[in-house]
């Protein structure tokens, strides 16, 4: 049978649930920061190779366009 427990024992046993919770919500949040900042840096390199590589297209293009716009003007 479980002991009753009186208004001062389940106060401090209410306090010490709620430090661990704290210590816990605590932990998360360093984890969801360290996470966070680990996929910003990740997405910012694929943000950035992306660009070089549209880049690298454009320039390869721009032969491709020219030879374009002279068939235009000959027709």
């Amino acid at each position: 049978m479980k002991k009753k427990e009186n208004l001062w024992d389940l106060l401090k046993r209410l306090d010490e649930e709620a430090g661990q919770l704290n210590v816990h919500l605590s932990e998360a949040n360093r984890y969801f920061d360290d996470t966070s900042k680990a996929t910003k840096k990740l997405v910012e390199k694929h943000e950035k190779d992306m660009h070089k590589i549209i880049g690298k297209i454009r320039k390869a293009l721009k032969p491709l366009a020219r030879q374009t716009k002279k068939k235009d003007k000959e027709n």
